[in-house]
């Protein structure tokens, strides 16, 4: 209770701050424009943004101290959604931008991959905050529980490691275990957002992206529980970059009024009218939320598999 109820604080606070009051440094020079930087060449504001982002990470590491590191990331994620909730649609973007879709969606996919960035050093910032923490009072920092030996007599010690191995909380691992997460998250959320994307609303958007990647990640989580969440966060900002990608294909060479044209293309993915902020904050805070919920979830059966009263 106590680490949700930190998460939960830190979010909300972060999502007031970023909303009311840092969405202003970064918010578009036209009223109700759509909250992009690379294509509009404000390359200045991107660098706000990244350090308003770890900022956030800042104040976010301060109050999840006692929870998992991506509870704290969970928190900014939330809190960087606040930049999201200014931006207008993106078919304002579409309808400035008459002919030159292709360059226009290419710029959209160079962003997203950039977005990775941001979100890389929001977790250097919140090891660096926990570092510091733990010097001052380890005591408030959470730690890793080690992995559950098997309480089992008589086993070798060959199956003994085993089992060690088994009951570990979130505990496969290596390269094989880490892409086949990431390619399972993105083929469910992929589904999930074929049937949730029904319209490009904001708030369909929004509700599309973090309840698909939300579940996809608590599923892959669940089918290879590896220890690290990069593979889950880093799925949104590459299903954006491959929608981008497959926009720019859809309008090259198309004749007719432009911004419509860009409008029809990969009409079979209407998902692409989000923007890669959207992906980061929505996606990106769906996709930990999923993780975090499923590391918590594992630990909870690795303890329960613990016999009471005995000790190793």
């Amino acid at each position: 209770m106590l680490e949700k109820l930190q998460v939960q604080i830190a979010a909300a606070a972060a999502l007031a701050v970023a909303y009311f009051f840092m969405s202003r440094l970064v918010r578009p020079w036209e009223p109700g424009g759509t909250m992009v930087f690379i294509p509009a060449g404000d390359y200045g504001r991107l660098a706000v943004f990244a350090v308003l982002v770890w900022l956030l990470s800042v104040g976010c590491a301060i109050l999840t101290l006692s929870a998992r590191p991506d509870g704290a990331l969970l928190a900014v994620l939330i809190g960087a959604a606040g930049f999201a909730l200014k931006s207008g649609p993106a078919r304002l973007l579409l309808q400035s931008r008459n002919g030159e879709f292709g360059r226009l969606f290419v710029l959209l996919a160079g962003e997203a991959l950039v977005m990775s960035a941001v979100v890389a050093g929001a977790i250097a910032v919140i090891f660096l905050v926990r570092a510091a923490a733990r010097r001052v009072c380890p005591s408030l920092v959470w730690i890793a529980p080690a992995p559950v030996e098997s309480p089992e007599a008589g086993s070798t010690k060959k199956d003994k490691g085993r089992k060690d191995k088994k009951n570990a909380p979130s505990g496969t691992g290596g390269l094989p275990h880490v892409g086949a997460a990431l390619l399972m998250e993105m083929a469910v959320a992929l589904i999930l957002l074929l049937i949730t994307f029904r319209s490009t609303d904001r708030g369909q958007i929004a509700f599309a992206l973090a309840a698909s990647f939300f579940l996809s990640a608590l599923a892959a989580h669940q089918t290879f529980p590896i220890r690290i969440s990069a593979p889950f966060w880093v799925g949104p900002i590459l299903m954006a970059a491959l929608v981008f990608i497959l926009g720019w294909v859809g309008v090259g060479g198309s004749e007719g009024p432009a911004w419509y044209t860009a409008q029809m293309a990969a009409k079979n993915l209407p998902f692409r009218a989000a923007l890669p902020i959207d992906w980061l904050t929505f996606g990106g805070a769906g996709a930990v939320a999923g993780f975090w919920l499923s590391s918590r979830i594992n630990e909870a059966k690795t303890k329960s598999t613990e016999t009471p009263g005995r000790k190793d």
